[in-house]
């Protein structure tokens, strides 16, 4: 135990004063608040962006214009007419105005309407002019056709509609579009801290057992430490970081919830919870075990990280599917792909988190999904150390699947 707790010391120092790690302690706060603070602020404020730069409008009528101020005003953003377009577009590129409105003429009858901006993508801002367009286009339609704006508006009127999430004892909360875009951008940051973390500390340690193997560095510290406690040593001192790295990141999740939003009066997201968090960290555990043993017993049988990265692909699949499938999961978290891929434990880490963001699943399939998680992290070391104790002195050629599989079942 007592070289065990050497070789684990080493490693974790050595990985705690890496540039990489320190980055992505660093990175990891940024990337929570990018997803509980600025949606907020935005949401609250939607014309921030803008920065107090105009719109300009071009050919539309004055009825038009009144509608478009005041739709605007709420934005803090001014609606300026201008008699050139070709110089107003000009002005849009320069960044003087954050969007241009032309009105074709026989507007709404025969003329449309163009909305040109630099990037295209204020959603916010043409989304308002489009509804100020609409809501103008219906009262002169109404006007000239002499029906009565009161019957109208009551016939036009839409009945109350509103999404409620049902929640385990009874509790009931409103959802709706904004809440699944809340939850999404929570899923999204967990999965990626996940998928850094697991592939970050999956190729160190992968690296490391191909680097100390290559320069033969390897020999002198087996005559000191049996293999098994190399191995064991070098995941236990990386988990350790790992668990060093995500406590920090749990300490500004509490201050973001308890301070930050108190203070400045900011709603975070209800899938920023504290459970949420304690079950990132339990998935990250499994996953980090699960994965960095297969990664320490490819490494012992690479002869290079050339041939690391090529017997890594099938790891790097399992990994990826869940990050590339996160729309899907967050809409659909109980079809039936959504459920065997988070029993399955190689995707199960992600896509279980996934799921438990969104809503609760059965207590069986957490159930499961722990227990033949936890299972394959037993075997995966088990099989890992077997490998690792033949591979790590052999050197010369690149083993195959067969041979690495007959290493499983050598004894000793």
């Amino acid at each position: 135990m007592t070289k065990l707790r050497h070789v684990v010391r080493h490693e974790f120092l050595l990985t705690a004063a890496n540039k990489a790690y320190v980055i992505l302690t660093i990175l990891g706060p940024f990337l929570i608040f990018a997803v509980t603070v600025l949606p907020s602020l935005l949401t609250r404020d939607p014309g921030a962006f803008a920065a107090g730069k105009p719109i300009a409008v071009y050919q539309a009528p004055e009825t038009l214009r009144g509608t478009l101020s005041a739709s605007f005003a709420a934005m803090d953003i001014d609606v300026e007419p201008v008699d050139d377009e070709t110089t107003a577009k000009q002005s849009v590129l320069n960044g003087e105005r954050v969007g241009l409105l032309t009105v074709g003429q026989g507007w709404p009858e025969t003329g449309g309407a163009v909305w040109y901006s630099k990037s295209g993508s204020e959603v916010a801002l043409y989304g308002t002019a489009q509804a100020a367009l609409e809501s103008s286009a219906r009262e002169i339609k109404i006007t000239e056709s002499g029906l009565d704006p009161a019957l109208v508006a009551k016939v036009l009127a839409s009945p109350s509609f509103e999404v409620v999430k049902l929640e385990a004892g009874g509790g009931e909360t409103k959802a709706g579009v904004e809440s699944y875009f809340s939850v999404l951008m929570t899923a999204m940051v967990f999965v990626m801290i996940i998928y850094m973390t697991v592939l970050l500390y999956g190729q160190m340690i992968g690296r490391s057992v191909v680097t100390e193997k290559t320069s033969k560095t390897v020999e002198i510290m087996l005559s000191s430490v049996t293999s098994r406690e190399l191995m064991f040593g070098k995941i236990l001192g990386l988990g350790l970081a790992g668990i060093l790295q995500y406590a920090i990141w749990i300490g500004m999740v509490f201050v973001l919830r308890a301070v930050v939003g108190p203070v400045f009066n900011i709603a975070m997201p209800s899938a920023l919870s504290m459970a949420n968090v304690a079950w990132l960290v339990v998935f990250f555990i499994l996953a980090f075990f699960l994965y960095s043993s297969a990664y320490a017993a490819m490494g012992a049988a690479s002869e290079d990280e050339q041939h690391l990265g090529q017997m890594a692909w099938p790891l790097l699949i399992f990994l990826i599917v869940p990050l590339v499938m996160i729309g899907t999961l967050t809409s659909n978290p109980d079809s039936g792909i959504s459920v065997i891929l988070s029993i399955f434990p190689m995707t199960s880490p992600i896509v279980m988190l996934i799921r438990i963001l969104v809503s609760e699943p059965p207590a069986w399939q957490i159930v499961a999904c722990l227990g033949l998680l936890a299972a394959a992290v037993a075997g995966m070391a088990l099989l890992a150390a077997k490998i690792f104790r033949v591979g790590i002195l052999m050197t010369g050629k690149r083993p195959g699947l067969k041979e690495v599989i007959r290493w499983v079942g050598v004894r000793g």
